[in-house]
């Protein structure tokens, strides 16, 4: 009898170690860094030669209601969690449950000459239909739902007194995809 106890509890604390430390693999990254410091409102928009791409699973989509540095008025900030997934098996594995939390206003600097001017709604829709499609995914399944978050090279800046410098929206752009090999 006492042996089947003391198999219990060394398999309770192989668990709980187990679950401890899947905890503390979990990484944080944030951008932009929350101490950039904000565009002059007269900064020409990024020309979109080059995006910084990051690749994952979305884990959380939220609105903050901030206020600008300085003038204090109203702005909507969009926070999209994504953890990094591995694409396309090239042998440069990305850190393994790292999140990114990416900060960008809601509306567009200049709604009337951005590329987009909704590209933080399309950001939000596709964290919807990624989600949806991983609920549906199964271990069998040919391709691996994700989202793709790019930042223009030279991306505007605002900073809030709340979340610190965000994006302006103008300067991102959102979509889904799939990949043939399974997030590690």
């Amino acid at each position: 009898m006492w042996r089947v106890a003391a198999v219990s509890v060394v398999l309770l604390a192989l668990l709980a170690a187990g679950f401890s430390q899947d905890a503390s693999e979990k990484k944080q990254n944030r951008r932009p860094v929350a101490s950039a410091v904000a565009s002059l409102p007269t900064a020409p928009k990024p020309d979109g030669d080059y995006w910084s791409i990051l690749n994952g699973l979305p884990m959380l989509f939220e609105v903050h209601h901030d206020t600008e540095v300085g003038t204090n008025n109203p702005i909507d900030v969009d926070v999209f969690v994504i953890e990094m997934q591995v694409m396309n098996s090239d042998g440069n594995f990305e850190p393994e449950g790292l999140q990114i939390f990416n900060f960008f206003t809601a509306k567009a600097m200049d709604p009337l000459h951005a590329y987009n001017p909704h590209n933080a709604r399309d950001c939000k829709v596709w964290n919807q239909i990624i989600n949806y499609e991983l609920s549906r995914h199964t271990q069998k399944s040919v391709t691996w739902p994700y989202v793709q978050f790019m930042t223009a090279q030279g991306a505007r800046v605002v900073q809030t007194n709340e979340d610190g410098a965000v994006w302006w929206s103008d300067d991102v752009q959102c979509w889904g995809s799939k990949d043939r090999f399974p997030p590690f």
